[in-house]
Order: structure tokens, then C-alpha cells, then sequence
């Protein structure tokens, strides 16, 4: 089970999850999924990741997860949400990229804790910093991880 589990993280990190094969960051950027303990959740099938804008910020949908990347001076302003479709509670370990397809590229880790049956958990952060150089106007989202982890 823990294999299979690996094996969709790896799809998760091949799906590169933006809208065009170009914008795919190379894997040498990408860190390897840490495997997890997962028995007691079912393995799904991966998702197709579909990307869109909504005004300066372009949204990712991926299965149960939507990433929100919206421009700042300071750096990417980043949101997710998770929709729980499993019948227990489960925690997500969730890492994402944020890069302007030139050479920009950083990421954060997200730990959402606890998420109920039913429920969406969220977070959100500033990815990147000005510091970096010019911050991308028309961010790429890459999903490094995203792991449910059961309780």
C-alpha cells in the first residue's frame, strides 16, 4: 500500500500541474516524496490538474486540492484548500512550487492537521520573496507532495 501510495505521489510530481508541458520545472528542482504510513487510506487514482485565472491569480485544481497563487511585491500570496473525501479524520502533507518558468522557483511546505470527514482544511503563505528578483506575474503552481495521511 505504501508503495502504491509512493508511486502517486510520483504522478503528482510528473502531472507538473500547470497549463503547458514548457512551464514544467525539471525534477532536479523537485525535492523526492518522503514516503508515508498510509494503510488505512485508499489508494485513488491521480487526478488531471487543470489551471485557470481569476483576475492576477491563477488557480490550480487538482482532485481534492485547489492552490490559489496570486502576485505581491513581497512574494507569491499562496492559498489551498483540501476537501476531505475520506470517512475518518486525515492530516495532508502538502509541498508547493511557485516559479516564473526563467529560473524564479520557491516552495512551501503546508501540514494541514486534522481535517474532519466532509470538511476543507486551509492554509495560506507568501512563497518567494522579492529578494529573489522580480516576483512572477503569471505564477506557475507546481504540487511537489500532496500526501493524505491517516488517523
Amino acid at each position: 500500500m505504501a508503495r502504491a501510495l509512493g508511486l502517486m505521489a510520483a504522478c503528482v510530481l510528473a502531472a507538473g500541474c500547470t497549463d503547458g508541458a514548457a512551464d514544467r520545472a525539471p525534477a532536479s528542482q523537485r525535492p523526492a516524496t518522503p514516503s508515508a504510513d498510509q494503510s488505512s487510506l485508499q489508494v485513488r487514482p491521480s487526478p488531471v490538474a487543470s489551471v485557470h485565472s481569476e483576475g492576477r491569480t491563477r488557480v490550480l485544481e487538482y482532485g481534492d486540492l485547489i492552490v490559489r497563487a496570486t502576485p505581491e511585491n513581497s512574494g507569491v500570496h499562496t492559498e489551498i484548500e483540501v476537501a476531505n473525501t475520506y470517512k475518518q479524520d486525515t492530516t495532508y502533507s502538502i509541498q508547493i512550487s511557485i516559479a516564473d518558468g526563467k529560473g524564479w522557483t520557491a516552495y512551501n511546505r503546508f501540514w494541514l492537521q486534522d481535517v474532519p470527514p466532509g470538511k476543507t482544511g486551509r492554509d495560506e503563505a507568501v512563497i518567494g520573496s522579492e529578494d529573489m528578483g522580480p516576483v512572477p506575474q503569471v505564477p506557475k503552481i507546481y504540487v511537489d507532495e500532496f500526501t493524505p495521511v491517516g488517523n
